[in-house]
């Protein structure tokens, strides 16, 4: 199992990151924020190839979840496949790399405390060989007692979901969606019925890539998820606007066309610099970390 930062070394560059953004109490704002990450770029962003791409997509996601329970988040989404990746040409190496990484991800939810439930269509085996299925079976059955959840898309599909919304109804509603790679934000087939609500997007440039992204960085970027939370959620909320917030807002819109370009990039950061942009309330922000 590949290393993990120190929880010490993540509160403080997350404290570090939000000081930066401009976001105070960050460990109690993060209690109520709860990231879908859609997971992409990993062929494309080093030069892995085959499985071994998507075991390093798995590196990056494991990461995550570890960095957002230590910042104090209580939960969070993670896609991986839907139905129809069934019928790609590379599917053989998705579904080898999940049966790989399965080790790992057990020895990581134990040493870390982590609740793992699967969300997809698991009916019938979707995958030649060894069958997937037992395998998150027990990792659900082992992890059910732990309070932080991670929630992992596999298999899912729109349809299979709109059949089964009973089985979403206690499960935590997203507010802040991060895309790498593409501006799009949630796509139609991964989409989970009702779950989705007042979320603020962050789109990354980069991909999903671990060997790619450095733990500042990812801590890094959820900071920002944090931050378009912040700057959005106050006016999801409200039906009418105060008579100088719509000055405000009229101003930095319509006559100032804000756009904060920020490069907070570490030059003894190991890795190259990653982009990001999130959207408050005024306008776009962009950051180089």
């Amino acid at each position: 199992m590949s290393e993990l930062p120190n929880e010490k070394m993540i509160l403080e560059v997350f404290k570090d990151a939000c000081k930066k953004l401009d976001i105070d109490n960050p460990e109690n704002k993060m209690k109520n924020v709860v990231i879908y990450i859609m997971t992409d770029g990993t062929r494309t962003a080093s030069s892995l190839d085959g499985k071994e791409a998507y075991i390093d997509g798995s590196n990056f996601s494991k990461r995550f979840v570890h960095i957002v329970k230590t910042v104090g988040g209580k939960a969070c989404y993670i896609n991986v496949f839907e139905e129809f990746h069934q019928n790609r040409k590379d599917y053989e190496n998705i579904y080898s790399a999940l049966i790989n990484v399965v080790p790992d991800w057990k020895d990581f939810v134990v040493k870390n405390s982590i609740r793992l439930k699967f969300l997809g269509n698991f009916e019938s085996s979707f995958g030649q060989g060894e069958d997937l299925r037992k395998y998150l079976k027990m990792l659900e059955d082992m992890t059910k007692k732990n309070e932080f959840t991670a929630y992992i898309l596999i298999n899912f599909s729109r349809e299979w979901a709109l059949e089964n919304k009973e089985f979403f109804k206690d499960m935590p509603n997203i507010n802040s969606v991060i895309r790498f790679t593409k501006g799009q934000g949630i796509p139609e087939s991964m989409l989970i019925p009702e779950k989705v609500e007042h979320e603020s997007l962050v789109y990354v440039q980069q991909g999903s890539s671990s060997i790619n992204w450095s733990d500042r960085q990812i801590i890094f970027l959820i900071a920002l998820a944090l931050r378009a939370n912040i700057r959005n959620m106050p006016y999801f909320l409200q039906s009418s606007y105060a008579e100088d917030d719509k000055k405000r807002i009229r101003r930095q819109r319509e006559e100032e066309r804000v756009f904060i370009n920020e490069d907070l990039y570490d030059k003894k950061d190991s890795k190259k610099p990653k982009v990001a942009m999130i959207f408050s309330e005024v306008g776009p922000e962009r950051y180089t970390f």
